[in-house]
């Protein structure tokens, strides 16, 4: 595997992982630098460089079996997290919320394209890079960031952020309904204008929008080591409206358990006619 594409998707889970090790969280950092570095050809050489990488992790840390005239500066980290184990222990915070997320954790971008998402986030003091990934998914919406939603950040901290470049024409037969509903669903977050309706005056039932926004802003904690969270998905898919142009959007519950939001959308010659909001039995 790529070194720097495993770096890219494991840094800061193999940070985390060096913090529950005992590494003091300012020291973290450059200890898995020296780790990634010094098994450099061992995770290009690997298919899943995981196992291995996390081994040299807890040698790195807590001492491996006994080698001949091996590493006093090892031995010396051993002894200072020995030091400090217990006191970071008892120093490390409560674990967060299950249902939100704190100032100073990535927040979720879920439903964000790339300029609204960079926005969001360096209004938070975040240093942002945009890089496009090839995906199934309408173009330039957000696939994901690293770190990703949850991660604890300090001002001036880098994040990159992925959109989409659709993989090829083909990928989605439901284009066009799938930006209407990411397009609505911008509408009802505030962060773009309606689409297209039939009647200029039409407005939209305030429920519909609230139902939306709400069920756009779930997360829910599913891991704390390393801190992970679920987001809300998105489902489009075509509906019988008889001889009507018509389309369901489906935002399921984030960690699968809560309220779904249904929302059909009916459409007369491409512009939007009638939004109908249809209640959903809680998921489990």
């Amino acid at each position: 595997m790529d070194p720097r594409e495993y770096l890219d998707a494991r840094w800061y889970a193999l940070v985390r992982a060096a913090v529950d090790l005992g590494v003091p969280e300012d020291d973290a950092p450059g200890v898995v630098r020296q780790v990634l570095d010094r098994n450099e050809r061992r995770i290009r050489r690997a298919d899943d460089p995981d196992p291995l990488v996390h081994a040299a992790l807890r040698d790195a840390v807590l001492g491996a079996a006994p080698r001949r005239r091996r590493g006093p500066r090892l031995l010396v980290l051993a002894t200072v997290v020995a030091a400090v184990g217990t006191a970071v222990a008892l120093t490390r915070p409560d674990p967060p919320p299950e249902d939100r997320l704190q100032d100073d954790q990535v927040p979720s971008l879920f439903g964000y394209d790339g300029a609204a998402a960079a926005e969001l986030l360096e209004d938070r003091g975040l240093e942002v890079t945009v890089k496009t990934r090839r995906a199934c998914e309408v173009l330039d919406r957000v696939l994901g960031s690293i770190p990703p939603t949850g991660a604890p950040y300090e001002s001036g901290d880098d994040i990159v952020v992925y959109t989409s470049l659709p993989a090829d024409v083909d990928c989605l037969s439901n284009y066009t309904d799938r930006e209407t509903a990411w397009r609505l669903l911008d509408f009802a977050n505030g962060r773009g204008p309606a689409p297209e309706f039939a009647d200029p005056t039409f407005a939209v039932a305030p429920d519909v929008l609230d139902a939306l926004r709400d069920a756009s802003a779930q997360v829910a904690l599913v891991d704390e080591r390393p801190l992970t969270y679920s987001l809300p998905a998105i489902r489009v898919t075509a509906t019988d409206a008889g001889t009507a142009d018509s389309f369901t959007l489906l935002i399921r519950p984030a960690g699968g358990t809560g309220r779904e939001v249904e929302v059909e959308v009916v459409r007369e010659r491409g512009e939007i006619e009638d939004v109908r909001l249809y209640a959903s039995p809680s998921s489990s």
